[in-house]
């Protein structure tokens, strides 16, 4: 009977502290539940090569690295433009957070306010690791949706006949994909994104129909095998077909492929400074870069006054002292320094020189001069 009483006798010692106020009390039920702000509506259209093995494995890593919660993600193969997956993102998981200390009494003594600061600190620490454990589970959630879903389009390509490649048929289905989407209200403000992976390299790139419905999307080309003739050619007809931004990645640079997607995702705004702002070799700003200054200072301190901002410096191929990449970064710099002399916080701002790589033009006398340029990328979803 000893241990009995001995229960008793504690249930009844920890009843009389907590009536008294002197331990906190467990209020069961009272926990909020507890997730993870949803990101902003957004549309990915990846279009792929579906017989090439190598395109859906860069596919199942783009939808893994890019994917965020409430995502609508349609999968169109680039032969004949059929649709090979389409689904929404899961909305952010669930979870009910922990027990808050029970609040302090009128007129606390030193001891209640020392156990109940104890009380506090445990509370605090617990609904850390609870909102921790919260975004590893939705990492794993979205991670698993989006192999899921790569693997369906994986799947339903192996039953398909695929024809000739035609990026104009795949993207006029991403125009009316998105039209749709938009008509009922599921379309995207904040960013649509048409990923192209897995151009085919034989034979000469034919340079797409790109429908004007696409105005306000971000197109990425992953791995662009053409020449560069070819590139710049594709280059303009996406610029001339409304596309907010196109982006040519040639193999060089394919490593920024999910890095760019992401941008578009989120809603990055990009403003370009192209070459009326250096001459060959220089970095210093001419009076000719001033009102395109003036509209990117507008941009960052009215439009997005919180946004951060990455300024990536790039040149042509001629060879200069010091070499191109110093030569680039110091370009990036100018407009860093005329932005922070305007009162832009450089907390908010990144400077990055990435010399020659990334033309979005041919290295021949018309073509240098777009290479000699400054690339401003405004992130509105990323305050500093």
């Amino acid at each position: 009977m000893a241990p009995c009483w001995f229960a008793f006798g504690a249930a009844a010692v920890a009843a009389s502290l907590a009536s008294c106020g002197l331990a906190p009390v467990s209020r069961a039920g009272t926990a909020p539940m507890l997730t993870l702000p949803a990101a902003g509506p957004s549309v990915l259209i990846v279009i792929a090569d579906q017989r090439a093995p190598k395109a859906m494995t860069d596919t199942s890593t783009l939808l893994s690295v890019s994917v965020r919660t409430r995502e609508r993600v349609i999968i169109i193969g680039d032969r004949g433009g059929v649709l090979l997956a389409s689904s929404t993102a899961p909305l952010p998981p669930r979870i009910r957070a922990p027990e808050p200390p029970a609040p302090l009494p009128a007129d606390p003594t030193s001891f209640q306010k020392a156990r109940h600061s104890q009380a506090a600190q445990r509370y605090r620490e617990e609904l850390q690791r609870t909102r921790q454990s919260l975004r590893e589970r939705q990492h794993v959630e979205l991670v698993t949706w989006a192999q899921g879903l790569a693997a369906q389009a994986g799947s339903r390509a192996k039953r398909v006949r695929p024809g000739p490649q035609d990026i104009s048929v795949s993207l006029a289905e991403a125009a009316a994909d998105l039209a749709s989407l938009r008509q009922s209200g599921g379309g995207s403000a904040v960013g649509e994104t048409i990923a192209i992976i897995g151009l085919d390299a034989a034979g000469p790139l034919p340079v797409p129909r790109v429908p004007a419905n696409l105005q306000g999307s971000t197109v990425v080309v992953d791995d662009f095998p053409g020449t560069d003739d070819e590139e710049a050619a594709w280059q303009a007809a996406l610029d001339q077909g409304g596309a907010s931004r196109a982006v040519i990645l040639t193999p060089a640079t394919s490593s920024q492929f999910s890095t760019t997607v992401r941008q578009g995702l989120d809603g990055a705004v990009p403003d370009t400074l192209t070459s009326v702002l250096f001459g060959p070799g220089r970095s210093v700003l001419a009076p000719a870069a001033m009102p395109q200054l003036r509209r990117l200072l507008r941009l960052l301190t009215v439009t997005y006054p919180d946004a951060t901002a990455s300024i990536d410096g790039y040149t042509d191929d001629l060879p200069v002292p010091g070499g191109n990449l110093q030569l680039s970064q110091r370009r990036a710099r100018a407009v860093f320094s005329w932005l922070v002399a305007h009162d832009v916080a450089a907390s908010r701002l990144q400077a990055v020189g990435y010399g020659d790589v990334s033309p979005v033009a041919p290295n021949t006398p018309h073509g240098q001069p777009l290479n000699r340029r400054v690339v401003v990328v405004i992130d509105p979803a990323v305050a500093s």
